[in-house]
């Protein structure tokens, strides 16, 4: 059996004869056909890469060629669209093929009724990707086909005249997710009526209606009924939708008006401020918010759409849609937020006395809302007006008439941390990769509900004195253990007898009660929607009557079997249901049955029928299944709507319980992690900052008893600055964190990782470290450094822990030493706030000569194996004792300043190669020699001048400082070459001779020097 096969398939693939002329294969050589080379991969993304590789300049379709007519002496000539034609056929059509209405406008297509349907929802709707109920599918079209295809990794392929591609019914909850997630702005059109209602209406052969029946954004999918809500793991604490105005003031200067709304929550944050140039501002309120999508007011300054288009770059995902704001540039921005609680009243489905009273606490919130709307700026009305019509095509506007909580962004009673704060303490995100995991949030978030974690992220992001004095009054919550050893619980604290009592206030439980009692739990776990309600007792009439009609036609169906039964002599003949179809009647293959029988499937041994009263009862049950379905999401419509009536006390209720939950997870840590209380002096004391043994609370985690832990002692009235210098990779970054998180910790209310605690109420935390730059907006590294610390300038004040890691470093040595010098004395005048000054230039120790005892030098110590060694050794000796050189890091500060800082052993850590290592090794050797060189001389020259008075002395020592070698120690690696040196020091007395600060007695002395100095240079 097998050659025959192996015969049939070698004559498939052997080549074809030549009928048309026999000879020519003889007497005329043929031309070898041209190598066609080509990868077939159906990967989506691969596919669609491939479609935009094509050609845009064939024009011809490959069903539009011309056959080529036989020649008498036929050859095989290379064609150069063969590939090109291949990858049409095999891969994925060209855009042009795609969407031949654009390529063909000649051309009338003669569309289908439901592409008639889909021309017309796009017409409607062409900023929305569509998602079309076609049966059991949701399917796109054109090119939202393209899209889904490309975000979902699903086929597309062409469909009369559209591409087309397809999703199941029961995913649709994943599928609007993922394109959500992508940015995309999602409407499901559902089919308007079923199979069985349009076969008992009027449009009985005429396509499905259909119709717009949801619309989601990135900002509204948690607030939707249908897809809100899923899994835990598709949820983010903040899904807010912020709007941004703006209106110019002077040159680069504009004011901006910011409100993000949380719709799933109702909350509304507002702020209306005054921005630089660099958008500070903005920058931060967005950072804190960290919107899901972005409505932009235009008109816009080109530098506020910069820093927007920074943040909802490309990977973000953000959603940015841009919205006209002139409409309400004259006024008309407070009626169209107004007109919301104009005819709030709503039929509600309860009693005339529960109506009554629902009605008076919708009102008492309505009046509360308008109170917060009236309170807030100009710009910031405008912008929530236009969230207002925009929230209106969702059907989500009434977000902010019931209960919404209008507060500004930034108040006198929150410490609101900077972005540079949040970003470099890393106290919502790491660094690394961007994800919550290692940071601060991470690691104190013990919470067990959604809304629970979304407050706690609030109060890092806000900290605010309420929550403060709620950490004092839980101090007062106590666990006292009597002589029997029962623990007897004793709660004192008036936030938790409050917060518990709003909790579990009887209001609330009677309301919840008599609203569940009208459920079913198990058909609301299941979502079952026809067993949700219940109809007991004469609750809910029309689903008791839909309810009863289904049950009639089961009952139809029931006494059918019994009918069959005793007409084949069946007893024990039962419906049956294959691959979805049901009541089927499977009998043997000689059993005689009725000719009007419709035959549904069979086997080798039976048949399966479908009996025509049978039909007939299915086609009544699903009539009455489908009726039952809008009866039943009617009724739900009504219960949501009386819902409404109590949302104010289940908001407050939920915004309780979720207090509640910050501060059980604040407990939880504490006690997991042995963390004590911190203790916060009065206001009217000096601000102070005493940590004993503390320890950085992410760290610890990974290094658990191996972290060493360090003290901190700051007081305005001593010493309120450190300087802390060190080896590199010594820890000193790692200590400053770990005291702005421990003050941030306490200042949430949180127990705090140290042996004690006592610290100061705080206003603000401010950071300037590591190094980044932002060419999207035009930001080099050290213009990004600079306004860091401009911006901490401006803002801190007396009671503000200032941390500055490595200020200067972005640029040349003499440059970067005078700014951080600078930055260091303008804070220790002006403000003097706590301060953290991290640095590697020892010159800058010298301020506490100008601020004796406020200013402390510290270093983190550290042990070496080696003695140190001096500019004489050789560089292959010095090279030998770099790496004979051992070094023990003690990661603890200690008084001082260190006099290395060991980069060549970083440089070796880094595997930097051999050679760099020695060439940087001689570099320094000739750095240092310089330096010794010119000390040297610089000494000889102060100890052969003439004496001059004690005055002058002192208004030279400013500059005497300057000429410190360790000032002029960069770019001298020339130095030792005489001629370099005598050009050197010959400018610097110029120099010095025109300064007026001198006397003429001084000024003539730095003359004759540079005199004598040219004198040299001449004869050289």
């Amino acid at each position: 059996m097998g050659k025959p096969k192996q015969q049939v398939i070698s004559r498939f693939f052997a080549p074809k004869p030549n009928i048309n002329n026999p000879s020519t294969s003889s007497t005329t050589p043929s031309t070898p056909p041209p190598k066609i080379t080509a990868t077939v991969n159906f990967s989506p993304a691969k596919r669609l890469r491939a479609s935009q590789l094509i050609s845009p300049h064939t024009n011809k379709l490959p069903y539009d060629d011309h056959p080529i007519k036989p020649t008498k002496t036929p050859k095989l000539v290379h064609n150069p669209t063969l590939h090109q034609k291949f990858l049409d056929k095999l891969l994925e059509p060209s855009y042009d093929l795609q969407e031949p209405s654009k390529c063909q406008e000649t051309a009338n297509p003669k569309y289908t009724p439901l592409e008639q349907q889909v021309l017309e929802l796009k017409e409607r709707y062409p900023d929305v990707m569509l998602m079309i109920e076609v049966g059991y599918k949701y399917r796109f079209f054109g090119q939202d086909a393209e899209n889904a295809a490309r975000v979902l990794s699903i086929y597309a392929h062409m469909d009369h005249n559209f591409l087309t591609a397809s999703v199941p019914t029961f995913r649709l909850n994943v599928h609007v997710r993922r394109l959500v997630s992508a940015g995309y702005k999602v409407g499901v059109v559902k089919q308007t009526e079923t199979a069985a209602i349009k076969a008992h209406g009027k449009n009985k052969l005429g396509p499905f209606g259909r119709g717009l029946s949801a619309l989601y954004t990135k900002a509204t999918l948690e607030a939707s009924e249908d897809v809100g809500g899923g899994d835990e793991g598709f949820r983010s604490c903040n899904n807010y939708l912020v709007c941004v105005v703006e209106k110019g003031i002077d040159g680069d200067d504009v004011k901006l008006g910011v409100v993000g709304v949380e719709v799933s929550t109702g909350d509304v944050v507002f702020g209306e401020f005054n921005d630089n140039f660099m958008r500070a501002g903005l920058e931060a309120m967005i950072l804190n918010l960290l919107p899901a999508e972005l409505l932009v007011g235009r008109p816009i300054s080109k530098q506020t759409e910069k820093m927007l288009l920074a943040y909802a770059g490309p990977a973000s995902n953000v959603r940015v849609e841009d919205v006209s704001s002139d409409r309400f540039s004259d006024g008309g921005a407070l009626a169209e937020v107004m007109s919301l609680y104009e005819g709030m009243q709503e039929s509600y489905s309860l009693d005339v006395q529960e109506r009554e009273e629902a009605e008076m606490k919708t009102h008492e919130c309505n009046q509360i809302a308008i109170q917060g709307i009236m309170a807030m700026p100009d710009l910031a009305i405008q912008a929530l007006a236009l969230i207002v019509r925009h929230l209106k095509q969702f059907g989500l506007e009434r977000v902010l008439c019931l209960g919404a909580s209008f507060r500004p962004f930034s108040s006198n009673m929150e410490m609101t941390l900077s972005v540079n704060a949040l970003q470099q303490l890393e106290v919502l995100k790491n660094n690394f990769d961007g994800s919550e995991s290692g940071s601060l949030l991470q690691c104190m978030n013990q919470t067990l509900t959604v809304f629970g974690a979304r407050l706690l992220r609030h109060w890092f992001i806000a900290v605010t004195q309420a929550i403060l004095l709620a950490a004092k009054q839980l101090q007062q919550l106590c666990i006292e253990e009597d002589k029997s050893m029962k623990l007897r619980e004793t709660l004192r604290s008036v936030l938790l007898r409050k917060l518990i009592s709003i909790a579990s206030s009887s209001t609330v439980i009677s309301a919840a009660s008599k609203l569940l009692s009208a459920l079913n739990k198990e058909a609301a776990e299941r979502r079952a929607l026809h067993n949700l309600f219940i109809v007991s007792d004469g609750k809910v009439p029309e689903v008791a009557e839909g309810t009863r009609r289904v049950e009639l036609a089961n009952e139809k169906l029931d006494s059918l079997i019994l009918m069959y039964r005793k007409q084949l002599r069946i007893r024990n003949l039962e419906y049956m249901s294959v691959a979805g179809i049901t009541h089927l009647l499977e009998l043997p293959l000689d059993t005689k049955v009725p000719p009007d029988w419709v035959k549904v499937n069979s086997t080798k041994k039976a048949i399966r029928y479908h009996p025509p009263e049978v039909l007939v009862a299915l086609d009544e049950l699903a009539l009455a299944n489908e009726q039952l379905t809008v009866i039943c999401q009617a009724a739900w419509n009504n219960f949501l709507t009386g819902f409404g009536g109590y949302f104010a006390e289940f908001q407050a209720a939920v915004q309780a319980l979720a207090s509640l939950d910050c501060l059980n997870s604040l407990a939880i840590l504490s006690r997991n992690k042995n963390y004590v209380r911190p203790l916060f002096v009065k206001d009217e004391e000096a601000v102070q900052i005493h940590i004993c043994s503390g320890r950085h609370p992410v760290l610890e985690r990974v290094l658990q008893d191996n972290f060493v832990p360090n003290d901190t002692d700051l007081h305005a009235e001593r010493e309120y600055c450190q300087i802390v210098t060190g080896p590199n990779m010594g820890g000193k970054s790692c200590y400053i964190r770990q005291v702005a998180l421990i003050a941030l910790m306490a200042q949430v209310g949180s127990f705090v990782p140290a042996f004690s605690a006592k610290l100061h109420v705080l206003d603000g935390i401010y950071t300037r470290m590591g190094a980044s730059d932002s060419i999207q907006q035009g930001r080099s590294t050290f213009l990004e450094e600079l306004s860091e610390a401009s911006d901490i300038l401006k803002k801190s004040s007396a009671s503000s822990l200032v941390i500055l890691d490595e200020l200067g470093r972005g640029t040349s040595t003499h440059d970067g030493v005078a700014i951080a010098y600078a930055t260091l004395k303008y804070l220790l005048e002006h403000k003097k706030c706590m301060v953290l000054f991290v640095t590697h230039y020892p010159e800058i120790v010298s301020i506490k000569n100008e601020f004796p005892g406020s200013v402390g030098p510290y270093h983190v110590s550290y042990l070496t194996s080696q003695r140190d060694v001096n500019g004489d050794f050789k560089s292959n000796e010095k090279m030998d004792h770099i790496n004979s050189e051992d070094i023990t890091y003690l990661y603890k500060l200690a008084p001082g300043v260190s006099e290395r800082s060991f980069g060549f052993k970083v440089a070796q850590l880094a595997q930097l190669p051999v050679t760099c290592i020695q060439r940087a090794v001689v570099i320094a050797g000739r750095l240092e020699a310089a330096v010794c060189k010119y000390t040297e001389r610089n000494q000889t020259r102060r100890s052969s001048s003439l004496s001059y008075k004690e005055r002058s002395c002192k208004e030279s020592e400013s500059v005497e400082d300057v000429l410190e070698p360790d000032c002029l120690s960069a770019g001298r690696v020339e130095g030792l070459d005489d001629i370099s040196e005598l050009y050197r020091e010959l400018f610097l007395n110029l120099n010095f001779a025109f300064l007026e600060e001198h006397g003429d007695e001084r000024r003539l002395q730095f003359l004759m020097q540079a005199r004598s100095l040219a004198a040299q240079l001449i004869i050289r």
